[in-house]
């Protein structure tokens, strides 16, 4: 059995001195020079642009392939000392594509091995930040649990927002493995929980500034606005709730242990009932851009947005509300923060319309009903008069004929099961849902205009 890295030291001379130092030490370094990366250029006629993607992404590959070639040693020293490599490695994770913004094959049909390049890259990045998370690659080549992390959270190698960007890019894919990566970065450093309870304050803070921005770009004072730039506002908006929600959707399907920090900060009041009150504006503002066909290019972006927003809303409210019902946990302190939570939502009948369109929120009243003497018969006639009124007036013809064809349900399910997916008539979509039972109509499609 080797000696941990993180105990080991080595003698230099410096002179008639002698200085006693870690081997993980800047000393240890290369200095291998990174260069960071760039997104792939919009326009790929662009034969001076395309040559300098071209060759940063042949360049990035060379310098992952030498840094994974590296022993156990040089490697640590290389991450955690190299500013070049923090530089490259913040580069990717901030433009890398997203699979919510994916680049069709066409895009690189004319850039010769353009589409190998960036799968490449994306393989080799993957492969070094699966390094970067194991604390014991062999009997010989390790760290004591404790002294790994140090490393990691002292050189700033791993951070709450890194660890986002790398759920955001490889979570689709890679889930079990991500799984095991954030699982050991959060068990091996408790600091990485106290800061993720600091990034979602500063997301909320993030969210809200800009929901104000928007509503009041999109409000009646701002006469002069054109119908372009009212486009291209919402159009961003579009953007940006889609990636902030696959993020954290993301983040949340392969670390689920905390969702329970997202709770304990009121993300699922504050900041989601937030976005509920903003989505009301947002759909609105969204209807009447429509009308003059500035953004029906963008229909797929809007339905996808949508549907990772209430995603992740419901996700919460299931995993942290009504799930531990069914384990008789808290029930007086859940279902007050679920009365709070319906309470809003029949106030918000867009929002409320367009979960239905996935979700369904009668079946959680059900489930609340059914687990505890907490809701009166007049609190859930009041909720589902409420959810009747949202689908009469904004519900989509299929949300529609759940008036007439829902039954409740005689089984306690969990809110989060996919038996709150609803299925298709379509035949095509059909046989998707029968390989994945938790994808809802909506999404399918939004997919299959995509490819």
């Amino acid at each position: 059995m080797g000696i941990p890295l993180d105990q080991q030291f080595k003698i230099e001379k410096k002179g008639i001195m002698e200085e006693r130092l870690p081997v993980l030490h800047p000393s240890g370094m290369e200095h291998h020079y990174f260069v960071t990366y760039i997104s792939l250029p919009p326009d790929v006629e662009d034969g001076a642009a395309v040559e300098q993607w071209t060759e940063r992404m042949t360049f990035i590959q060379e310098d992952l392939s030498w840094l994974l070639q590296q022993d156990h040693t040089k490697f640590w020293c290389e991450v955690a000392f190299n500013k070049d490599f923090h530089s490259m490695l913040d580069s990717y994770l901030r433009y890398a594509p997203r699979p919510q913004r994916c680049i069709g094959i066409d895009h690189y049909s004319s850039i010769k091995n353009g589409k190998e390049l960036e799968d490449s890259v994306s393989r080799l990045m993957f492969m070094c930040i699966l390094r970067l998370s194991t604390h014991k690659e062999s009997a010989e080549n390790f760290f004591t649990p404790e002294g790994f992390g140090h490393v990691i959270y002292d050189n700033y190698i791993f951070d709450i927002p890194r660890l986002f960007d790398i759920c955001s890019l490889y979570a689709i894919n890679n889930k079990e493995l991500l799984s095991k990566m954030i699982g050991n970065i959060f068990k091996q450093q408790e600091g990485y929980t106290r800061d993720l309870s600091d990034a979602i304050k500063s997301i909320k803070d993030v969210i809200t500034k800009r929901m104000k921005v928007f509503l009041t770009q999109t409000g009646p004072k701002k006469l002069h606005t054109t119908a372009t730039s009212s486009s291209q506002e919402l159009i961003d908006l579009l953007y940006y709730i889609l990636d902030l929600s696959c993020t954290i959707n993301r983040f949340l399907s392969v670390n689920p242990q905390s969702k329970i920090t997202f709770f304990h900060e009121d993300f699922h009041l504050t900041q989601v009932c937030s976005l509920i009150h903003s989505f009301e504006t947002f759909l609105r503002a969204y209807e009447r851009v429509q009308q003059s066909n500035e953004i029906s290019d963008n229909i797929d972006i809007f339905e996808e947005a949508k549907y990772e927003t209430i995603v992740l809303f419901n996700d919460l409210l299931a995993s942290c509300c009504v799930d531990p019902l069914l384990i008789n946990e808290n029930k007086s302190e859940n279902v007050e923060s679920i009365n709070n939570i319906f309470s809003l939502l029949i106030t918000e009948k867009r929002f409320l319309a367009a979960y239905e369109d996935y979700f369904s929120l009668d079946q959680i009243i059900d489930i609340v009903h059914q687990t505890t003497d907490l809701l009166d018969d007049q609190q859930i006639k009041f909720y589902t008069d409420g959810v009747k009124q949202a689908i009469e007036l904004y519900g989509t013809p299929s949300c529609q004929r759940k008036l007439i064809s829902e039954q409740p349900s005689s089984s306690q399910p969990s809110a989060s099961s996919n038996t709150l997916v609803k299925k298709s008539t379509n035949p095509d979509i059909q046989k998707i849902q029968d390989m994945f039972p938790h994808l809802d109509e909506k999404y399918i499609q939004v997919s299959l205009l995509n490819s």
